[in-house]
């Protein structure tokens, strides 16, 4: 079988999103996928209503990650095409140099990690270990504002957007 076509298409079940999100988990703990772009696939795998809709979201990982969504039970392990894909997902855009667009996914945690530790030691420890008390207050005044705000709005962002779709990383829902 090559793959979904347009007059293949057909609505999915719940079995079958839940097994393409598994194989994304899959890519995810593989490193194929960073943790933005699996959020975001998996939220389009989510919110597809057809098998043509999962195509473009597994289209550059390897056949074997595939769900039998797009790929048919009977050619599982085959690369399908991708003849009669509707759209591109919103993961999946690039403003033109090839790279995936990344913005509107919130800040980069680890960015926010390295800039802490980096504020910390080059400010905070010199002026703690040194005894400047108003020095100190000051780091912790500018270390909430650069790590600590951005880190609390991304943890808010992410709290509210399992609130929207009742599915956590895993695709588990939570609380049950």
């Amino acid at each position: 079988m090559a793959g979904p076509g347009p007059d293949h298409s057909y609505r999915l079940s719940d079995d079958e999103r839940d097994e393409a999100l598994a194989h994304l988990r899959t890519a995810l703990s593989e490193g194929r996928l960073d943790f933005d772009e699996h959020g975001a696939r998996s939220d389009a795998v989510m919110h597809a209503v057809t098998n043509t809709e999962l195509v473009p979201l597994f289209e550059d990982l390897p056949p074997r990650l595939r769900p039998a969504a797009i790929t048919g039970p009977e050619a599982a392990g085959a690369a399908p095409a991708v003849p009669g894909a509707r759209g591109e997902s919103p993961a999946r855009r690039s403003a033109g140099d090839g790279r995936p667009d990344r913005s509107g996914h919130g800040v980069n945690v680890g960015g926010l990690v390295a800039w802490g530790g980096f504020l910390f030691f080059v400010w905070g420890l010199p002026t703690l270990v040194s005894g400047n008390v108003t020095g100190f207050l000051v780091f912790l005044g500018f270390f909430c504002m650069l790590v600590v705000g951005p880190g609390v709005g991304q943890h808010l962002k992410h709290r509210r957007r399992l609130d929207r779709g009742g599915r956590d990383r895993r695709g588990e829902i939570e609380g049950g």
